[in-house]
């Protein structure tokens, strides 16, 4: 008996077999890609009362002091190298103070502010180890936004936002878990003045790094 061969079914394998291999080439170097490892809001819904976190602890130097305002758990992948913390939100301040924030994985502070030793600008609103994102001067007249009552410089909902990134250590890759936490603070503290924040999105990303090369540090030089 005579065969004859479908030269269309023999094409139809091979382009099969060929996707086959690309897709498993791109699942294998998709491994680099940002994972998004949290995703969470905070609003008056979640938080309770009219949806403000505030705090007038201080911040201190080397990221200590303020108010833990998040802390959350991720489970890792097992090749994760890299995890990146991103917050936005809207908030203000009291009396000419200025809000930081700042944020830790697994108790050590992300990058960049882990290693910035220096004063940056000087001044009475910086810290070491925190972002300061909100200062607006004390007005001593009358025609500034008193937006709360707070005084002439209680100007609300200004855009605050921070991002930073942290390397993970072999040991605590082997624990296939990591905790975020994010604090507040105002500087430069004390009773009267306070920090507020509200309407905020925390992101958690996670990224394996088989070259080294992520989330470190570069001078102004081209590279």
């Amino acid at each position: 008996m005579r065969m004859y061969l479908d030269t269309r079914t023999v094409t139809g394998r091979l382009f099969l077999a060929a996707g086959l291999v690309v897709a498993i080439s791109v699942s294998a170097a998709g491994d680099e890609n940002l994972k998004r490892l949290s995703a969470e809001f905070q609003n008056n819904t979640s938080v309770g009362g009219s949806g403000e976190i505030f705090t007038n602890a201080p911040a201190l130097a080397g990221g200590a002091g303020g108010l833990v305002v998040y802390s959350k758990t991720v489970k890792l992948n097992q090749d994760m190298d890299v995890l990146y913390v991103t917050f936005s939100g809207q908030g203000d301040v009291h009396l000419g103070s200025a809000l930081l924030m700042t944020a830790t994985v697994n108790g050590a502070l992300v990058q960049p502010v882990a290693g910035q030793t220096a004063g940056g600008g000087g001044g009475p609103h910086v810290q070491t180890g925190w972002y300061t994102l909100n200062h607006l001067p004390q007005s001593t007249t009358g025609t500034n936004c008193n937006d709360g009552g707070g005084g002439t410089d209680d100007c609300h909902d200004n855009t605050i936002y921070f991002s930073g990134c942290a390397r993970l250590e072999t040991h605590e890759k082997e624990v296939k878990s990591a905790t975020v936490n994010i604090k507040l603070a105002n500087l430069p503290g004390g009773d009267a003045n306070v920090s507020f924040y509200e309407r905020a999105t925390i992101y958690i990303d996670g990224q394996k790094d088989e070259k080294g090369t992520l989330c470190r540090g570069v001078s102004t030089a081209p590279h």
